[in-house]
Parts: C-alpha cells; sequence; structure tokens
C-alpha cells in the first residue's frame, strides 16, 4: 500500500470537504429563519463609496473595520452581529421622532491609548478594548479641543497621544456620516456612471419642501405634538414618493428594520432595488458576488493552509519525509488552486488585472511564490519548494491581512495617473512576478544559510541542488525585472512624453 499518495489524498480530500462547507455557509451567512428581519437583499444593494461600485455589505464591513478592528461586533446580549446590522441600526439612528438606536451602545470603538482613555474619563478595559458612542459623549468637548490642537501640530511632531486622537475623532466622525445618511451614495444621477446622490442630499430637499407646506397651513399650530409629527411624517412620504420614488422606498426601508417587520422590511428593499435609478452595467450582479467574497474570506482561509504546509514541509525533515513531503504538496497545490480563484474573483469584481495597490500586490507575489515553489518541489522533490512555499504564502497572507486592517477598501480605485488597464496588465504584472521571483531567491538564499549553520542535511546533493535554484530563479527574477522596466519605460513615454525620470510627479503616481 503506498502509505504517502493515501495519507495526502485524505488530507486533500479533509480540507476539500471544510472547504465546501465553508463555502455553502458562506452562501447563506445572512439568512435568518423566516418571520425575521432578513439581511441578504440588503447586503447586495450596490451603493458607492470612496469613488467605486460596492455592496453595502461592503461599505459596512470595511467602515466596521475602520472603527472596530473587526467585520463583526456583539450586540447587547452578546451576539455576534454583522457589519450590516450595525450599519442600519446608525443609520436608524436619524428618524425623526425616534428613541436613541441601539447603535450608541454598541461597543465597537476601539481604544487602546492610556492617555485618550484618562482624557474620556473611560477605565481599561482588557480583552475588549471597545467603548460605545455613549460612553465617549460626554467627553466629546474635550475630544475635539485635543482634536484640533493635534492638527495644528505638524505631523513629523505630533506624539502617540496625538495620532490616537485623531484617529478616534476620525473613526467618529465616520460614524457621525453614517448615522446622518452622508455615506455611503444610493442614488444615480443619470445613466449611474459617474454623478451619485446621498439620501441626506434628498431628504434635506424634501424636509425643505415639507417645512414649506406646514408653515403655509393657517391650522398647523392647532395641532397637537403628537398630530403634528404624523402630519409632519405623512408630507414627508408624500414629498419623497412623488419627486423621488427611490428616497421614499429607502425611508420605508429604514422605518421597517427600526420597526422591526420584516415582510415591511423585505418589500421597501425590493421596491428601492427597482426604483433606485439606472445602475452601471453588471453592478447588481458583481455587488452579489462580492457579498459572498465578502463572506467567505477565501485569503483568510489560504493563511493557515499554508501555515499547515510549512510545519509539514518542516515535519517531512524529521520523519516520514516521503509521506509528509507529498503530503506537504499536494496540500500547497490544493490552496494554490483557492489563492488563484480568489485572485480570479478579484478580478472579476474591480474589472482590473491583478495588481493595483499594495494589498493585491501582497496577494499576488505570495501566490506567485507559491506557484514557483511548487514547479522547484515538483522538479527537485527534496522539501525546500514547500517549505518555501509555505512561507512566502503565509508570509504574505499575513502581510495582506494587516493592509486590509487599517479599514480602507482593498478593492479602491485607481489613481488617474495608473488607470491603464493594458499597462497594469503588462508591466505592473510582469514587475510584480519579478518581485516575487527575487523575493523566492532570497528566502532560499536564507534557508541555505540556516541549513547549512544549524542543521546537518547541507549534505553535497542538497548543496548543490539549491544553489542551482537559487541561481535559476535569479535568472528568472533579473529577465522579469528588466522586461518589466522596459515596459513601465514605455508606459511613461507614452503618458508624459519621456522615459521615467523619478520626478515627485512619477513617483507620487506610484
Amino acid at each position: 500500500m503506498n502509505w504517502s499518495r493515501l495519507v495526502s489524498g485524505a488530507l486533500v480530500v479533509v480540507v476539500g470537504v471544510y472547504l465546501t462547507m465553508h463555502l455553502m455557509l458562506s452562501m447563506t451567512a445572512l439568512a435568518v429563519p423566516e418571520g425575521e428581519l432578513s439581511l441578504e437583499e440588503f447586503a447586495s444593494i450596490p451603493v458607492v463609496a470612496d469613488g467605486r461600485v460596492k455592496p453595502i455589505d461592503t461599505v459596512a464591513r470595511t467602515s466596521l473595520m475602520i472603527v472596530s478592528k473587526r467585520q463583526t461586533f456583539k450586540d447587547a446580549r452578546g451576539q455576534t452581529q454583522p457589519a450590516v446590522r450595525w450599519l442600519l441600526d446608525a443609520m436608524v439612528s436619524n428618524l425623526v421622532g425616534r428613541q436613541a438606536s441601539p447603535a450608541w451602545e454598541y461597543k465597537v470603538f476601539r481604544i487602546e491609548n492610556d492617555q485618550v482613555l484618562e482624557l474620556l474619563g473611560l477605565e481599561y478595559r482588557p480583552g475588549s478594548l471597545r467603548y460605545s458612542i455613549n460612553e465617549i459623549r460626554p467627553k466629546m468637548e474635550e475630544l475635539q479641543r485635543e482634536t484640533d490642537r493635534a492638527r495644528g501640530i505638524d505631523a513629523k511632531q505630533r506624539d502617540k497621544f496625538d495620532e490616537k486622537v485623531l484617529e478616534l475623532a476620525r473613526n467618529v466622525n465616520l460614524f457621525t456620516q453614517l448615522a446622518q445618511w452622508q455615506e455611503p451614495l444610493l442614488f444615480p444621477v443619470g445613466d449611474g456612471e459617474e454623478e451619485w446622490r446621498s439620501f441626506s442630499d434628498v431628504h434635506t430637499e424634501c424636509l425643505e419642501l415639507v417645512r414649506a407646506r406646514l408653515r403655509a397651513d393657517k391650522h398647523i399650530l392647532e395641532l397637537k405634538p403628537e398630530e403634528l409629527h404624523a402630519r409632519f411624517r405623512s408630507e414627508l412620504q408624500d414629498v419623497l414618493s412623488t419627486r423621488y420614488p427611490a428616497a421614499e422606498a429607502w425611508n420605508r426601508l429604514l422605518l421597517a428594520y427600526a420597526d422591526n417587520q420584516p415582510k415591511e422590511f423585505a418589500q421597501a428593499v425590493a421596491d428601492f432595488r427597482k426604483l433606485q435609478g439606472q445602475l452601471p452595467a453588471g453592478s447588481e450582479r458583481t455587488a452579489r458576488f462580492e457579498v459572498f467574497f465578502n463572506a467567505f474570506a477565501p485569503f483568510t482561509e489560504c493563511s493557515w493552509l499554508y501555515v499547515l504546509v510549512f510545519l509539514l514541509a518542516c515535519a517531512s525533515w524529521i520523519a516520514y519525509p516521503q509521506v509528509l513531503n507529498r503530503t506537504a504538496f499536494w496540500l500547497a497545490f490544493t490552496t494554490m488552486l483557492l489563492h488563484a480563484g480568489a485572485l480570479a474573483a478579484r478580478i472579476y469584481i474591480q474589472g482590473r488585472p491583478p495588481v493595483t495597490n499594495l494589498y493585491s500586490s501582497a496577494v499576488f507575489i505570495g501566490w506567485s511564490g507559491v506557484v514557483l515553489g511548487l514547479g522547484l518541489e515538483w522538479v527537485y522533490r527534496n522539501g525546500i519548494g514547500n517549505v518555501v512555499a509555505g512561507i512566502l504564502g503565509g508570509a504574505t497572507a499575513l502581510v495582506a491581512h494587516y493592509l486590509a486592517d487599517n479599514g480602507r477598501d482593498t478593492m479602491e480605485m485607481m489613481q488617474a495617473v495608473l488607470d491603464t488597464d493594458f499597462w497594469l496588465a503588462t508591466h505592473v504584472v510582469c514587475i510584480t512576478l519579478g518581485y516575487s521571483a527575487t523575493f523566492f531567491a532570497g528566502f532560499l538564499g536564507i534557508l541555505f544559510i540556516f541549513l547549512g549553520l544549524f542543521t546537518r542535511r547541507l549534505d553535497r546533493d542538497l548543496f548543490k541542488g539549491l544553489a542551482q535554484m537559487i541561481y535559476g530563479v535569479i535568472c528568472f527574477a533579473t529577465l522579469l525585472s528588466f522586461v518589466g522596466t522596459v515596459l513601465g519605460g514605455l508606459w511613461a513615454d507614452q503618458s508624459w512624453g519621456r522615459f521615467w525620470g523619478w520626478d515627485p510627479k512619477e513617483n507620487g503616481g506610484c
């Protein structure tokens, strides 16, 4: 019986079953029992934020990541809830005549600095470090005063306290923008490609019309407060439905959510999607896919699988080399396919080549390094390719995680000077592959030194094999870097009429 094939095949099957189950759960991540508020349709509504059409689920996740460093939160009962529910709770807090939203009580604002906690009169909360807007609000004037002071200091002269004060002020301002409906933009103007409007813009315009109507009514002063509120709400609904039907549906959506009316909420979501306006071609389909992609989080799954590849490859140097090395190889191959699928998904969502920013550079370099490691392992079969593939895959996944941890959209729009699909697909991809091969050669060199100094494995055959691997990878890296540099010069010549000159415009653009 061939134990190496049996064990490696069994592990790949187990991982495949796990990923399939995770994929199925991701497809129903926002599903709830019948009779409760369902957020699936709402989460996939296309909106505009940071210059990109995206599902409102991504806006919620990105915003919560900024303020909390997480994409989920715990409600008053301690139950984990999706980011889109936090966003909705924040939005309904601005409804006229409504009691305070539970969003004011959610402990989502992460405050790590002791001096900031002291400024706000808050106690250190180990294990969480998260506080609610209601806990911050009593000291809002002090926070504003320190924020104004920190802004007046040159960025290079600010200390840690200044930076954390400004960070908290930005987070509070972000929550305020969401709660007051200034973000995201909901309503496309014209064909939906360029100009969009927020609910705040439309709502403010309609409020002015309602106030004008009420002022013109001679009997308005005779109404009781509750009657006045009902009249105001009725007039607002009438103006919204007449002038902006989509905004009226959105207003009903918020009211239904606030009143916990599942059927009315579902109907309002459906009405809004019909009335939203002329969206860019394919945006609804892409938005639905992005919601699934967010829930599946394939790069997170890849990260722990690459760690497992590395551990298996290292264990193969201690015992059962044939079994563990083969297992590590096929697990790395399976993970590489998942990684490739995730990159293809990002290309589909963005409509761009694979490398457009730092985050995409990290995940693309990791994938190309794993492919290179698998190629070398297929040829040499000495475990070195598996080890470096595991290191590069896991390390770049970790880098990508921290790049995404700042809350910025990982699929952000390109700078105008770089917005050229042809050169992004040629120069940028080619030069990034050159970087990846260079990193790979560097890791091989580090491993060469480690094996020589701390182990007895570096015999004549392994010495020769490692030397050949390093030489071959460096040649590959040199060729790609050279071709990529030439393509970059041609890009600069096409864009600016001359080759690369290292001036501020060019450096700032990249």
